[in-house]
């Protein structure tokens, strides 16, 4: 989830409070697990952080988009995103209602940071804090489910780095790299878009991708193929 409340209260020990809204799923997974990961993101991330703010785990799977590389933590269990300013993973300590939220207080077990990456800063108003980051034309997707059976339908959602109109296909790519339609379609405008699509019977268990294309960009979503 794209969490804007997020910020350290101690350095020693080094502790990161996150303030989440109690009606997220994200919520009751930190209380679950014990847990929960920070990725602090770079400029070059800023349609990841639209797309996670955009759609809800509860009916999305996010971490299906390309646009997201993940990597294993090292003493959480959970993926953390890499390309980030910095990472960290943590261990909940403490948390507290205030108001709608929770904040959920965590120790630093582990962290990275990467020098060579600037920070997205989000600003609001007429006194800026840098120069706008201009957004380049792109489309950010996911499948829901990501591992599914042949034949079994899926959700696919994209958000548009700007307003998009016109035709845009759905391609299935093979293992092999080849690609297949699954589907054109026409979207009427507006920055997402969300369609239903069905994986054919006589697709072979394996690792495919799932292409939006439309407008000179496309956007890919991770898509397993399971057996009976």
């Amino acid at each position: 989830m794209a969490a804007e409340w997020t910020y350290n209260i101690s350095y020693h020990p080094f502790l990161i409070a996150v303030h989440v809204d109690k009606a997220n799923v994200t919520h009751d997974e930190i209380l679950a697990a014990g847990e929960f990961g920070v990725n602090l993101l770079s400029e070059d991330q800023g349609a990841a952080m639209r797309f996670a703010g955009h759609f809800s785990k509860a009916d999305t799977d996010k971490l299906s988009s390309t646009t997201f590389e993940t990597y294993p933590a090292k003493r959480i269990n959970a993926p953390m995103i890499r390309g980030s300013l910095m990472n960290a993973e943590c261990r909940l300590v403490q948390h507290e209602v205030l108001g709608d939220h929770t904040m959920f207080v965590g120790e630093v077990l582990e962290f990275s940071v990467n020098p060579g990456a600037s920070p997205l800063i989000l600003h609001h108003g007429s006194h800026r804090l840098g120069e706008k980051i201009e957004r380049q034309p792109g489309i950010t997707m996911a499948a829901t489910p990501s591992r599914i059976r042949a034949g079994e339908p899926i959700k696919v959602v994209a958000e548009f780095s700007a307003a998009h109109q016109g035709p845009w296909s759905l391609l299935f790519v093979t293992p092999s790299g080849a690609e297949r339609l699954l589907q054109e379609l026409h979207h009427d405008g507006g920055d997402t878009f969300e369609a239903a699509v069905t994986i054919p019977r006589d697709t072979p268990p394996g690792a495919y991708t799932i292409i939006a294309r439309g407008g000179g960009v496309d956007g890919r979503a991770h898509l397993e193929i399971v057996s009976d």
